[in-house]
């Protein structure tokens, strides 16, 4: 098995979140990687393997950008670090016409 230097990803540069390749545990200072570059980033929340984490603030109504697409609006406002699941986001897939207008 790989062993990586980093511990989560950000896939695309306007990616508005980031994806553990590891669980997270809250408040540590963790090593993100986008492209070539590493980033130090604190996580306020634990962030289980393969969940998504807010790489700055977001606003209610706000896109979630991931894979550099829209994957969903955030249904709360979810502050740096913080975990961005389910319990603060809808999926564009379960309501594809209010996002694509």
């Amino acid at each position: 098995m790989e062993k990586f230097d980093f511990d989560a990803i950000i896939l695309k540069p306007n990616d508005n979140v980031g994806t553990a390749i590891r669980p997270l545990k809250r408040y540590t200072e963790i090593i993100l990687k986008l492209e070539n570059q590493l980033i130090n980033f604190v996580i306020k929340d634990n962030i289980k393997l393969c969940h998504k984490f807010s790489l700055n603030k977001i606003r209610r109504g706000d896109k979630i950008i991931k894979y550099g697409e829209i994957i969903g609006v955030a249904m709360d406002d979810i502050q740096s670090g913080n975990l961005v699941h389910t319990h603060n986001i809808q999926s564009l897939h379960h309501n594809a016409q209010a996002f694509l207008g």
